[in-house]
């Protein structure tokens, strides 16, 4: 006879994106559904006061992505520059 235990691991979200990566947005988005999550049985005013303050993060988090990608493009262009790579780091740079 065999055993099954079976875990609960709560929800699961899944993101795709087409022709490249995730955007900023739904790297944004992926971020706070782990951080900031408003109960369905809250009272109203505690939620709209939830969303307020999920939409604040979600402005944060969108920037601080771009900032994060573009900081390491310019670390990928300055390890290749030291490289002999100036070619190809100009062609990351006009990304």
């Amino acid at each position: 006879m065999f055993n099954v235990n079976v875990a609960q691991v709560g929800s699961v979200n899944v993101t795709t994106s087409e022709n490249g990566g995730l955007s900023d947005e739904q790297i944004a988005e992926l971020v706070l559904d782990k951080i900031c999550m408003i109960s369905n049985t809250a009272p109203e005013p505690i939620r709209q006061q939830a969303f307020a303050y999920k939409e604040k993060i979600r402005k944060i988090l969108i920037d601080y992505v771009a900032l994060a990608k573009k900081e390491e493009r310019a670390s990928i262009v300055n390890i290749l520059e030291k490289n002999g790579g100036n070619d190809l780091a100009n062609l990351i740079r006009r990304l």
